[in-house]
């Protein structure tokens, strides 16, 4: 099962406590919200929704990058590029502004499950993973970290991996699509590699393009490895309300639904066996539990 939802959500303003560039075309964001807002776990998001006049209309969800709780409030870390209108503007924000923040929201990462745990990112996908690796540190565990990218410079974020793992007793495993960092290849072909050297089970947690999850998922079905897909999916709400953001479920997934029942919440995935919301049934996802064969 992965792991649960946020207990509670809330809806509140936070403010800008700092913004500062991260390398390429990338900007870490550190948001102050209440001390009462809920401790996100790694994988899970909020939706952040600029103050008015603001140049977009709906909220943007963000995956959370880091959380810090201070004793008059909880900073939340975002990694992210201003490529649209909305994140220029959150771009621009200075230190002191407003936005409206509802989270955090889904599920994220069953970080405790046995076994070797494999953190494995694609590209901007790295945002959760580096939260991932501050909760493994937490419980004393090690971790195996797969980065790759198309290039060295989009290999975002490559410092703060290697200070969050190496320095705690984990690995860092790069590739390179164009060989400019690490393997001249992907993250599958990193995996292949790596796991003979590691005891069994792994237990793969990953973020990234579909088609990196797709690939991740195919590999650890014919390995009989677990892994732990967190997807990305326009959304509106975040909240399951306007059913906006629909994943496909596996044939085996629709099955156990049917069989647990929807009223159990035993499932991972609940309520109707066909689809999942990627914002309240995932965003993290066991692989098994999606028919990738439909997921665009």
């Amino acid at each position: 099962m992965s792991a649960p939802a946020a207990r509670t959500w809330r809806q509140c303003d936070a403010r800008v406590r700092a913004q500062r560039h991260f390398g390429g075309d990338f900007h870490w964001l550190d948001l102050d919200v209440p001390p009462d807002f809920e401790t996100p776990e790694a994988g899970q998001f909020v939706q952040l929704l600029l103050e008015p006049p603001s140049p977009v209309l709906l909220p943007r969800p963000m995956s959370i990058a880091g959380a810090v709780r201070r004793a008059r409030s909880l900073t939340l870390g975002f990694l992210y590029a201003p490529v649209g209108t909305g994140t220029r503007a959150l771009a621009a924000l200075e230190p002191g502004s407003r936005v409206r923040v509802t989270g955090p929201l889904g599920r994220g990462y069953p970080l405790g499950r046995p076994g070797t745990p494999v953190l494995v990112a694609g590209g901007r996908g790295v945002a959760p993973l580096l939260m991932a690796a501050d909760a493994l540190a937490r419980q004393r565990r090690s971790a195996e970290f797969v980065f790759g990218a198309r290039t060295r410079s989009l290999l975002v974020g490559l410092d703060e991996a290697r200070t969050r793992i190496v320095k705690r007793g984990g690995r860092l495993h790069l590739a390179t699509d164009d060989g400019s960092r690490g393997l001249r290849g992907n993250v599958v072909q990193v995996l292949e590699r790596l796991a003979p050297r590691l005891a069994a089970p792994l237990v793969i947690h990953a973020c990234g393009p579909h088609a990196m999850l797709s690939a991740i998922a195919r590999w650890a079905t014919a390995h009989g490895a677990e892994a732990w897909l967190a997807m990305e999916s326009v959304m509106a709400c975040g909240t399951g309300v306007c059913r906006g953001c629909p994943l496909p479920c596996s044939a085996q997934a629709r099955e156990r639904v049917l069989a647990a029942g929807a009223a159990s919440g035993a499932a991972a995935l609940r309520g109707n066996p066909e689809w999942a919301m990627c914002c309240t049934d995932g965003p993290v996802f066991e692989a098994r539990d999606l028919d990738w064969e439909r997921v665009e």
